[in-house]
């Protein structure tokens, strides 16, 4: 009898055996896109491929998919609760898409025992359910690269990040590589995001950038050296030889402010002069309307929204909602001279090289605050009014 329940046991083992082998015949592998010219595509993107061939089907997992029919998009998008979700695609669909908008596409074949393939599978399977596929987006911290960064954490054992080659740039410093061939959205993401973009990334987090994942993939190592590392194998799927623009300076945020700074210098000396004209309060009432706004846009993506990275913005120093009291002459002295004193702060914080606050100022800040303080001393000391 005991022969008899060995040698089922043996069968049922030989069988389980046989049954994992063929449900092992998958590959696992990152897909990463390079980026595009949206804004919501220039720092790339990243996916998961799953290769099964005994199924006979090739599909990948895509967690940076949104639907701009949403309701509400642009308040929920501007307010980090606009909801992304997992989605699936055959590989020929999805690669289909990348092959037309010309973005490179490569892939990293992951190396994996039949066991860790099963566990991703299965983790894919479990978030692809209804209840899982949607979460709540943040650029920094749960995005389409870190989800895979995360599957892998928490699905493949036995290996370990090279932590060594961790690049110690801020959050800021990684995404301004990709933002400075674009120097008006570059301006803009500098005055929106604030102190918690300064902070020094781990490996870990400066996965948040899918070449920055790519790259740490690419030397994971096993504990055993007989072992090939985390990445197999590499593959260029897509490849384009697409020109380097150049940003035109002429149409840069730096011509704009330079020739705004000296139109502010010919009009305050013409103030010393005793010249003004009509076109000049004008011109200060169109500065009074567009720093309210800049203001009301801080204290908006700072106190109305989930976003971490907008918090604690310090460029509230020039875009204050005080500064336009500075401009009436009623306006209290000791005002004055804080409001001074914060746009003198922010001009030293703008000069490149020096960061004397925890945050980094474009330097056109600086320049801004330069026009704010001529603007005015011009504005108090004369007792003119803006709205008069």
């Amino acid at each position: 009898m005991n022969r008899v329940l060995i040698f089922y046991g043996l069968l049922v083992s030989l069988f389980s055996l046989a049954a994992q082998n063929e449900k092992s015949d998958i590959t696992v592998s990152i897909l990463t896109c390079a980026l595009e010219h949206d804004i919501y595509t220039i720092y790339g993107h990243n996916a998961i491929r799953i290769v099964d061939n005994t199924a006979g089907t090739d599909l990948v997992y895509n967690y940076g998919t949104f639907d701009f029919k949403t309701k509400g998009f642009i308040i929920k998008f501007m307010r980090g609760k606009l909801p992304y979700t997992l989605d699936v695609a055959t590989y020929n669909r999805f690669i289909a898409e990348y092959d037309y908008f010309q973005r490179d596409v490569t892939e990293q074949v992951l190396s994996l025992d039949s066991l860790q393939k099963q566990k991703v599978v299965k983790y894919l399977e479990v978030n692809m359910q209804p209840e899982n596929r949607t979460y709540k987006y943040d650029f920094f911290m749960d995005n389409c690269a870190t989800r895979l960064r995360d599957i892998i954490d928490h699905n493949i054992t036995g290996f370990t990040w090279d932590t060594t080659r961790a690049s110690n740039k801020t959050f800021r410093q990684i995404i301004k590589e990709y933002q400075n061939r674009m120097p008006w959205t570059n301006f803009g993401i500098d005055l929106i995001i604030g102190a918690p973009a300064d902070q020094k990334t781990t490996l870990s987090q400066e996965t948040f950038i899918p070449d920055y994942l790519a790259e740490a993939i690419q030397f994971a190592k096993y504990a055993d050296p007989k072992q090939n590392g985390l990445q197999l194998k590499e593959n260029k799927i897509l490849g384009f030889d697409l020109p380097n623009s150049n940003p035109n300076f002429l149409l840069s945020p730096y011509f704009l402010f330079l020739l705004l700074l000296l139109i502010e210098i010919n009009i305050f000396f013409r103030h010393l002069r005793g010249i003004s004209t009509h076109w000049i309060k004008k011109y200060d009432q169109f500065w009074l309307i567009v720093l309210t706004l800049a203001s009301v846009l801080m204290l908006f993506m700072w106190f109305g929204t989930d976003h971490i990275p907008t918090k604690y913005n310090w460029n509230i120093l020039w875009a204050s909602p005080l500064i336009p009291l500075w401009w009436w002459k009623e306006t209290s002295p000791w005002l004055s001279y804080i409001i001074g004193f914060g746009l003198v702060i922010t001009i030293i914080n703008a000069i490149p090289g020096i960061q004397i606050l925890p945050q980094y100022f474009h330097p056109i800040v600086g320049i801004i605050s330069l026009i704010l303080i001529l603007k005015g001393r011009r504005l108090y000391f004369s007792g003119d009014q803006v709205l008069a």
